[in-house]
């Protein structure tokens, strides 16, 4: 059998060659010798890299850095040649993402600026005005990251592919990479008062069900579920629950433990123990570490091919001054 999924988040990769492009800037003033109708940097398959794009770009990345890197020596070349190098990079992506007639409808990218702001809330403009980005302009650099997600997913991860025998062989050379910790079940009754949390404890030892009273009195958001929290690690909760939950037998009904929250009670309703696991229990989670190590190495390789490909021509006729 052989899995396949779609591609859970690229921008991550897609970034990666922009990673270097964060360091210093320094103020530029330009002068160019001009051939045709804009100046321009530089040029990728005849396609042409502005010079005012350019200005822009050194622009948006000096206000993204501190401060201290700005009188650093030597990091002004540097950063003019990685800035230039990164605008080339994505150059030769759009230009193989024209080759394929991929690209981003209005009506995707506005579906997706809505679920992008449904995330944010209301903090969404709030964000952008702190950081002084335009709407319009974050808006186009959105569109940007989609169509190179898109190009990402078609020409590169859309090709890749994990069988089971792939995947079970992985797990057998790593198995101490998937041992399992010990985990509990757990359920709750949290309230604000003492006096309460007793009357609680008093009616959980009359045999009331645990569940039932846990969605009458608890305040915590897990009371609909009659308290259950579902499996907890060790280090999980604060620490005098996380003693008492971790010295619990199954079933037992815990003492009234108090916490920044308020007074708990709990109870374990099931115990996992620490041990190895087995690969159909892990499966997934083994198929999605192999799927991520070659979706890296594939989009590695497949950017270094186009650049081989790629015919770029930096302008030469041009001198910076401070």
């Amino acid at each position: 059998m052989v899995n396949t999924k779609p591609y859970p988040d690229v921008s991550s990769s897609v970034n990666k060659f922009k990673v270097t492009l964060l360091l210093c800037c320094f103020v530029f003033c330009f002068t160019i010798i001009a051939c045709n109708n804009k100046p321009y940097v530089a040029t990728v398959n005849g396609s042409k890299i502005n010079l005012e794009d350019y200005k822009l770009q050194l622009d948006r990345r000096k206000r993204m850095m501190p401060g201290d890197f700005l009188n650093q020596p030597g990091y002004r070349k540097r950063f003019e040649e990685e800035v230039l190098d990164g605008m080339i990079t994505e150059k030769i992506m759009f230009l193989r993402a024209q080759e394929l007639n991929i690209s981003v409808t209005d009506k995707e990218l506005k579906e997706k600026i809505k679920e992008f702001k449904q995330d944010y809330g209301d903090n969404f403009s709030g964000l952008l005005a702190k950081e002084n980005i335009k709407y319009e302009q974050w808006k186009e650099d959105f569109r940007k990251e989609m169509l190179l997600q898109k190009l990402v997913q078609a020409d590169v991860n859309a090709k890749i592919r994990v069988t089971d025998d792939e995947a079970e062989k992985y797990f057998n050379e790593h198995r101490n990479n998937y041992k399992t910790e010990s985990r509990v079940r757990v359920a709750q009754i949290v309230v604000r008062d003492l006096s309460l949390a007793k009357k609680v404890e008093a009616r959980l030892k009359k045999g009331e069900d645990f569940a039932a009273v846990a969605a009458e009195v608890s305040i915590g958001p897990e009371a609909k579920r009659g308290g259950e929290l579902g499996f907890i690690t060790r280090q999980t909760m604060p620490d005098p629950l996380d003693k008492t939950i971790f010295s619990m037998p199954v079933n037992k009904i815990s003492p009234i433990v108090q916490s920044s929250y308020g007074y708990h009670i709990l109870k374990v309703l099931e115990l996992q123990p620490a041990g190895d696991g087995s690969f159909e229990d892990i499966k997934e989670k083994v198929i999605s570490d192999i799927w991520s190590q070659k979706e890296e190495a594939a989009f590695v390789n497949w950017l270094e091919e186009l650049k081989t490909k790629a015919v770029v021509k930096k302008e030469k006729n041009i001198s910076w001054k401070e």
